[in-house]
């Protein structure tokens, strides 16, 4: 119903027919190819830098919707107004054992239930459609990860990447016949810890540039 004056002919106000029209829901492609865009605007330059899609984590039971890998792994978690919240706890207990940082990138028709799911540090950015684009807020920018998980951050390796790994560092003798879970399990607690961050995010950004160049027929 369109509020008009009480006693005349008015019309309606615009703010009036504005205040009835809802929101226009965001659907998950469109915020994914709009968030892909706009790191690739600001990092895509960057030789050190590698945007990802679906980053695949703790031994593929979750994947994260972008990843940006450069000197930290900063993972966005994108939820549609059309998605459900029910495995989002499941998925901060994920992303938060292996990446610096983190971004909630949520419609906002799910802003305050998410917001009571996600840790303090993670940080939260509002997307909404203005004619029929997404537009980004953020509501509060992500803080370093306090709690990561050396044993999770190994995984992140493949068999061949741990065994380049631990043969650098001159334990050869170890690798011959031993599991990837083996293998990553003992870089995990014989590694300096940012040593095995840094070579995690080395690895993953090499993969990505493989991939490229595969695509490009190279």
């Amino acid at each position: 119903m369109v509020h008009r004056c009480i006693g005349c002919d008015c019309a309606p106000t615009p703010l009036a027919v504005s205040l009835m029209i809802p929101p226009t829901l965001m659907h998950d492609p469109d915020i994914r190819n709009a968030l892909r865009a706009d790191l690739h605007r600001r990092y895509g330059a960057d030789p050190d830098t590698a945007v990802i899609d679906e980053l695949s984590i703790r031994r593929g039971g979750t994947r994260i919707d972008l990843a940006l890998v450069n000197g930290v792994l900063h993972g966005f978690e994108l939820k549609s107004d059309y998605d459900s919240l029910c495995r989002l706890a499941e998925q901060v207990q994920a992303y938060s054992s292996v990446c610096n940082r983190v971004t909630l990138v949520v419609g906002e028709r799910h802003v305050k239930n998410a917001a009571d799911v996600v840790p303090d540090w993670w940080g939260i950015r509002i997307v909404r459609s203005c004619s029929g684009r997404p537009i980004f807020r953020d509501l509060k920018l992500p803080q370093t990860n306090p709690s990561l998980n050396p044993i999770a951050i190994a995984q992140l390796l493949r068999r061949s990447e741990a065994k380049a790994f631990i043969a650098d560092l001159g334990w050869g003798e170890l690798i011959s016949t031993a599991s990837r879970k083996q293998l990553c399990d003992l870089l995990a607690t014989r590694t300096e810890f940012p040593l095995l961050c840094h070579r995690v995010r080395c690895c993953i950004r090499a993969r990505q540039s493989d991939a490229t160049r595969r695509s490009c027929g190279d």
